[in-house]
C-alpha cells in the first residue's frame, strides 16, 4: 500500500510539474528546519568567539532561506504570505546541479573536520571546530544559491535591506540606532561605550590631532624618528581629574622602537630611594584576588611601569577585564590608590601589540606549532613546525597577512587567527 501510494504520488508529480515543485520545496523546508535546530544547539554551547559568530551568521542565512521558501510555498498555494519583496528570476538547472555538487563537497569537508575535532585538543581542536562552522556557513550560503538557481527564487541583497524590521514582518523596531540616542554628546564620542565622559579635554585634543578614541582610551599612531618604525601610544583617562594642578593620573600602553611598555602615571612626585629603582605594586583585576609585584620607577618620578615581556604579559592578563585597581607603595610607605575603567582597551592593546609584533593571545608551544603547520599548508613556508616563533615564522606570517590585506605584524594576532579560522 505504501509502495502503491508512493508510485501514485510520483506519477501525479510527473504529470503536474507544479506539484513536483511543491513537493521539492516542502523537502527543502524540512531540511532547513533540521539545520536550524542543529545551529540553535550549536549557538547555545558558546558565549563568545569566532565559532559563535559563524554559527549566528549561519542561522541568519538559514532563517532567510526558510522565510523565502515558505513565501514561495504559500504563494503557490494561494495563501497569504509574509511580505518579503524579491525580484523574480529564471531557474538555471545546470547551475543548480553544479551548486548541489559543491554542497556535497562542503558536507564532506564538514565531516572530515568533525573527525579531526574529535581526536584533537587545545588550539588544534579550536582550529578544527572553527573549520567545521566555517564550512557549515559556506554550506548555508551555497544552499541559498541553489534555491535561487533551482526554483528561480531571488534573495534580498545587503545593499537593499530595509532600514527596519517593519518592512519585512510589520515590526517597528529599528535595525540602526541613532548615535545620539545611545549617549553621544560630542562628535568624537565612541558610541560603543556610551557611559564614558567624552567631554573631558584630553578627548577633544585627541580628536583635534586626528587620534583614535576607543572608550576611555586615546590611541596615537606615528612613525619613530630613529628608524621610521610604527610607534603607538595609548592613554587611559578614566581617572582624569581636570582640577589636579600637579598633573594627571593615567595608564599608558605603548610601543616605541619595538619595545612594549605599560605605565602607571600619577599626579604626585614619588620619593625615590637611590638604592632602589622599583616600587611595590598591588594589582586587582576586576573581582579577582589581588596580586603583589614590583614595577620599575620612571625617570621623572611620576609613576612606575613594566617593560618588554613583563608588559606584554600584563596586557594579556587584563585584555578581557573591565577594571584595574592599582596601589603603588613608596619606599616610605605612602600609598597611591587608583581604579581605572578599561572600556575600549582591546583596540588600544591590539594597536600596541601590532606595532611591536606580538600577540595578545596566550599561546603555548603547541599553539605556535599548529599555526606554523597552518601556514605551511597554505603555501606560506614557515619551516619545520617546532613551536618556536622565530624570524622564519614571522616572515611567513607577514606574507600571509599581506595576502589577505591585514597589517603585516608578523605576529599571530587575533585578527589574523580569525582570518585563518581559529577561534579565540
Amino acid at each position: 500500500m505504501l509502495i502503491r501510494s508512493f508510485v501514485l504520488t510520483a506519477l501525479l508529480a510527473a504529470a503536474n510539474p507544479a506539484l513536483a515543485q511543491d513537493s521539492a520545496l516542502a523537502a527543502e523546508l524540512s531540511e532547513l528546519d533540521g539545520e536550524l535546530i542543529e545551529v540553535e544547539a550549536q549557538i547555545s554551547r558558546y558565549d563568545s568567539g569566532i565559532i559563535l559568530g559563524l554559527a549566528q551568521a549561519r542561522r541568519e542565512a538559514l532563517l532567510l532561506a526558510k522565510t523565502v521558501v515558505e513565501n514561495r510555498i504559500n504563494a503557490e498555494a494561494g495563501f497569504a504570505t509574509i511580505e518579503v519583496t524579491v525580484p523574480a528570476i529564471l531557474p538555471d538547472v545546470e547551475l543548480a546541479n553544479q551548486l548541489r555538487g559543491e554542497m556535497l563537497t562542503a558536507q564532506q569537508r564538514i565531516n572530515d573536520a568533525e573527525v579531526e575535532a574529535v581526536s584533537a585538543s587545545g588550539l588544534i581542536r579550536a582550529l578544527a571546530l572553527s573549520r567545521v562552522e566555517t564550512e557549515r556557513l559556506t554550506l548555508a550560503q551555497l544552499r541559498i544559491g541553489y534555491l535561487q538557481a533551482r526554483y528561480g527564487i531571488a534573495f534580498p541583497v545587503s545593499g537593499t535591506q530595509p532600514q527596519s524590521v517593519e518592512d519585512e514582518v510589520g515590526s517597528t523596531v529599528a535595525l540602526i540606532e541613532d548615535p545620539v540616542a545611545v549617549g553621544s554628546t560630542v562628535p568624537w564620542a565612541d558610541i560603543r561605550f556610551p557611559d564614558v565622559d567624552y567631554t573631558i579635554v584630553p578627548f577633544e585634543l585627541a580628536h583635534d590631532e586626528g587620534n583614535q578614541i576607543s572608550g576611555w582610551w586615546t590611541i596615537e599612531t606615528k612613525r619613530a624618528a630613529v628608524d621610521d618604525s610604527i610607534q603607538v601610544t595609548a592613554i587611559n583617562y578614566s581617572a582624569y581629574q581636570p582640577r589636579d594642578i600637579m598633573g594627571m593620573t593615567a595608564l599608558v600602553a605603548r610601543c616605541i622602537e619595538g619595545e612594549t611598555a605599560f605605565i602607571f602615571i600619577q599626579d604626585d612626585f614619588l620619593m625615590s630611594d637611590f638604592r632602589r629603582n622599583s616600587f611595590e605594586m598591588t594589582l586587582r583585576i576586576d573581582d579577582n584576588e589581588s596580586q603583589q609585584t614590583r614595577w620599575g620607577s620612571l625617570t621623572g618620578n611620576k609613576g612606575a611601569g613594566l617593560f618588554g615581556r613583563e608588559a606584554e604579559a600584563l596586557i594579556r592578563s587584563i585584555y578581557e577585564a573591565d577594571q584595574l585597581f592599582i596601589r603603588l607603595v613608596e619606599n616610605n610607605g605612602q600609598r597611591h590608590d587608583v581604579s581605572f575603567e578599561l572600556a575600549g582597551a582591546r583596540d588600544a592593546f591590539e594597536a600596541v601589540a601590532g606595532a611591536c609584533g606580538w600577540t595578545t593571545l596566550s599561546l603555548n608551544q603547541d599553539g605556535y606549532r599548529a599555526i606554523q603547520s597552518m601556514l605551511n599548508a597554505g603555501g606560506f613556508e614557515a619551516g619545520t613546525p617546532d613551536g618556536q616563533w622565530g624570524p622564519g615564522s614571522q616572515a611567513a606570517m607577514r606574507r600571509y597577512q599581506a595576502s589577505v590585506g591585514l597589517p603585516e605584524t608578523g605576529a599571530p594576532d587575533r585578527a589574523t587567527l580569525e582570518q585563518l579560522g581559529v577561534g579565540n
